[in-house]
Formats: structure tokens, C-alpha cells, sequence
């Protein structure tokens, strides 16, 4: 496969980018942050119209 100028660059970019958050990693560990902290939080929101008809749709059927 051959690799033009803008694909070698681009993978230098990407390499610089790793090492330098891979040194910012490094310090904020170094100075007492967390593993929290560093990942941050993981929020999902849910779609309320969506979530109401699949619970609709898979609530038990009443026999009459």
C-alpha cells in the first residue's frame, strides 16, 4: 500500500498526540488525581419516548 505524505504526517500527528497525553497522564496521577477524575463520568440520557415504548411493549400481557 502506498503511503503518501498526508498519511505519514497524519500518523505523526497521532503518534505526538499519544505521548503527550500519555505526559498528562503521568503528572496528574503524579499529583494525587484519581482514576475518576482522569476517565471522568459516564452519563447516559436516556430518550424518555423510546424508553416508554419499549417498556410498553414488553409488559406482561393481562388475560382478561
Amino acid at each position: 500500500m502506498a503511503r503518501t505524505k498526508q498519511d505519514l504526517r497524519r500518523r505523526r500527528i497521532l503518534a505526538d498526540v499519544r505521548e503527550l497525553r500519555g505526559l498528562d497522564r503521568e503528572h496528574h496521577f503524579a499529583s494525587g488525581g484519581t482514576l475518576e477524575a482522569w476517565i471522568g463520568r459516564h452519563f447516559v440520557a436516556l430518550d424518555r419516548r423510546r424508553e416508554d415504548d419499549r417498556r410498553r411493549c414488553r409488559r406482561p400481557v393481562e388475560d382478561e
